[in-house]
């Protein structure tokens, strides 16, 4: 399952955990990764994977707790989320930093502003996704030209950015399937935003990632 980053501003609370699961929108990351998304959905599938995007267009309004329930229902044997560090006054270059390998670990949690704390607690998922994400980090490195960083965590504290407070990202809390959140430094050289080159080589990482972690029969 493919989940390419940010929608239009859309609110809303989940009713199990109270935690803030609204999505908005963030130009021009949202569009650079639903076209990386693209790519790695026709390669996966040209190649016989069944491949489910979290959102038919690019301006398809979804909350976080509907991305994950996505992967839920499917049963995905892997979800991977599309990001990048853009902006139209600014942000990461491509190749500067920020290029990032997240993965699902036991303990990390995030605390809904009425104090209900949700903590991830399994080991089993956890276990693929820190594996998977060793693949993620070492194809996309391979395939960006750069280096990748793996985190098992977000590094701080989520609150930090009016966001509930916690170390881990909303969709892989809520998922019960190997989750991988990606980031990449979002802006190519001249322009805000990732070129089509740029794009590319995003998405052969991740699609040889996907090859790496589950290999189709032969």
């Amino acid at each position: 399952m493919i989940d390419p980053g940010h929608s239009p501003a859309i609110r809303g609370i989940d009713p199990v955990t109270g935690l803030d699961v609204s999505g908005y929108e963030n130009e021009p990351e949202m569009r650079d990764v639903f076209a990386v998304a693209e790519l790695v959905k026709a390669q996966l599938q040209a190649a016989g994977y069944r491949v489910i995007m979290t959102k038919a267009t690019v301006d398809t309004p979804v909350l976080l707790n509907q991305i994950a329930a996505t992967a839920n229902n499917a049963h995905a044997a892997l979800a991977l989320s599309i990001h990048d560090q853009a902006g139209n006054n600014g942000g990461i270059g491509f190749n500067q930093g920020n290029n990032v390998v997240y993965y699902q670990s036991v303990g990390d949690d995030r605390v809904a502003g009425n104090g209900q704390e949700t903590v991830f607690t399994d080991g089993k998922v956890a276990a693929v996704s820190k594996k998977y994400g060793q693949i993620f980090r070492a194809q996309r490195a391979k395939a960006e030209s750069h280096p990748v960083t793996l985190q098992g965590d977000v590094g701080y504290d989520l609150g930090s950015r009016g966001l509930d407070s916690g170390n881990i990202w909303m969709v892989q809390l809520l998922a019960r399937v190997p989750w991988i959140y990606n980031e990449a430094g979002g802006n190519s050289a001249g322009r805000a935003g990732l070129s089509a080159a740029d794009e590319s080589k995003y998405a052969d990482g991740l699609i040889a990632s996907v090859e790496a972690c589950i290999p189709l029969p032969r």
